[in-house]
């Protein structure tokens, strides 16, 4: 049994009946249960307002776990073991009137379990019903006080506002109900492994941080790229955000900030969130006219493994006449001593031509070329520019470190040729990578907001962001169109030739 928690705890999942439930929540809850993560006295309730019993709602999430657990196989001892933690209450999470009735059904699930009302709300729900869901919370008594011996966090899912104003509106209207240190928001791509490990490999190997700054470092890519359009039903919710939006302000910009951020001086987690506060706070826009620094683009038809794909316009539940980006580049400066003149290149789009996400860090030339450089694939040789050291973190699919270095090519001429020092988790270490929403999940229930987004690295974000949603909003343009299954708009492109630099085209996972 882990000690990791402290005390057990209920987890109230708001919205239970969703799809981010059954694919991401309750898998991560059984991984956790089965690992002997959670304690024995924890249960799980499921809150929606559709009509079921504890025993439907178990046989809809043994379904969903076994469809969606990273576990192959399940047997009925552990599936029984995780189903008794399980319990259903119908609630409509809107009506102030139904929480007497789930306050009182979850006391007692929580005393036939023979623990304190110590709570996780989970909000997996749409951003609308956040306020009122904890409004509803507070007037019923759910919500503990600063002096009370019981505790509650509050689990949010993105995305939090819209905008700058909105984002500062949400946050100042939770406030009224709760405490900063009773809110966690939830970017899944922090509980990712190789993200967690940037910290770790840069402030724990000596021969790396020293390198990585404005002397060293010639500029730092950082790609999120999607194969996927959309798939699953997304179109509707995808049209009313954007890449801008889905995933600029959030998951690019946290990357950032761990690649970019100064060592904390302590490993705790408002220094660590200290410090990403002042990379966002440091963000510059590469020049003063943003459609030199920020483009956009929407993609139309194209092919994705050989078969056709449909414009986004003609996706389901997409407005035929949409305006709404599915990739966003961006070239930003870091406006302090470690970064000032180095460049950093953002890209995130959908329709791209493989599923990958990596930050890399590539370091100056030497300031002699002294040797002919070559590469070679099987027999064929050919002369080519200097390769410069690359250091890649590969976040998904197939998680790994990489390092491209210079060796000299064996023969009798002093030839470079230029190799990739590979480490990958799945080769390194006998066991499956925990997923994010178990790591994120276990911090939540330790009481640990190390890889949560604090209320002022929010503000900051959207702040930068804002100014180009805005822009685009005010021209009324439509985005320009890139053929699905390619890298995206010329305008990207000419981002980096215009700076004599090029993107990296990421290899394929072997």
């Amino acid at each position: 049994m882990s000690d990791l928690i402290k005390e057990p705890a209920s987890v109230l999942i708001f919205g239970a009946s969703g799809d981010l439930t059954a694919r991401k929540l309750m898998p991560a809850l059984f991984q956790l249960s089965r690992d002997d993560f959670l304690p024995p006295k924890c249960p799980i309730i499921g809150v929606a307002r559709r009509t079921k019993s504890d025993q439907q709602f178990r046989d809809e999430m043994r379904e969903a776990v076994d469809e969606f657990s990273r576990t192959d196989h399940i047997t009925d001892d552990e599936w029984k073991a995780f189903a008794s933690r399980l319990y259903y209450v119908e609630t409509d999470i809107t009506e102030q009137q139904d929480y007497d009735d789930l306050k009182a059904r979850v006391r007692e699930i929580e005393q036939q379990a023979d623990i304190e009302p110590n709570r996780v709300v989970y909000m997996a729900t749409s951003p609308n019903l956040f306020l009122p869901a904890i409004e509803n919370m507070a007037s019923e008594g759910m919500i503990p006080g600063r002096d009370d011996e019981n505790w509650l966090r509050v689990v949010f899912e993105k995305p939090f506002g819209t905008d700058l104003e909105s984002a500062k509106d949400l946050t100042y209207q939770l406030s009224g109900k709760l405490s900063e240190d009773q809110i966690y928001r939830i970017d899944h791509y922090l509980g990712k492994e190789t993200v967690q490990n940037i910290l770790l490999f840069r402030c724990g190997n000596a021969i790396f941080e020293p390198l990585l700054n404005r002397n060293h470092v010639d500029h730092i890519q950082i790609t999120m790229a999607e194969d996927q359009g959309m798939e699953r039903g997304r179109g509707a919710l995808y049209d009313s955000s954007g890449a801008l939006r889905d995933v600029m302000q959030n998951h690019v910009l946290q990357l950032l900030c761990l690649i970019a951020m100064e060592p904390p001086a302590l490993f705790r987690a408002n220094d660590i969130r200290d410090e990403k506060l002042k990379v966002l706070q440091a963000l510059r826009p590469a020049t003063d006219n943003i459609d030199e620094w920020a483009c956009r683009g929407q993609y139309g038809a194209g092919s994705h493994n050989g078969e056709p794909t449909l414009p986004f316009r003609e996706e389901d539940r997409v407005d035929p006449d949409s305006n709404t980006e599915t990739f966003v580049a961006m070239k930003v400066n870091v406006d302090n001593w470690r970064w000032a003149g180095v460049p950093f290149y953002l890209r995130t789009g959908k329709r791209l031509p493989q599923r990958v996400t990596e930050i890399a860090v590539q370091f100056k030339h030497p300031p002699l070329n002294l040797f002919t450089t070559v590469e070679c694939e099987g027999d064929m040789c050919q002369m080519v520019e200097a390769q410069p050291n690359t250091l890649i973190f590969r976040i998904q699919p197939k998680e790994s470190i990489s390092l491209r270095v210079c060796t000299k090519r064996p023969g009798m001429q002093y030839q470079i040729h230029p190799v990739m020092m590979d480490f990958e988790y799945d080769e390194s270490f006998d066991f499956d990578l925990p997923e994010a929403y178990e790591r994120l999940l276990l911090d939540v229930l330790r009481g640990d907001s190390t890889l949560f987004t604090r209320s002022d690295e929010l503000e900051a974000a959207w702040q930068f962001v804002t100014p180009v949603l805005k822009h685009w909003q005010k021209s009324g343009e439509a985005p320009p169109l890139y053929e699905g299954g390619t890298w995206g708009l010329a305008a990207a492109m000419d981002l980096m030739k215009n700076d004599g630099r090029a993107w990296r085209v990421p290899s394929p996972p072997r």
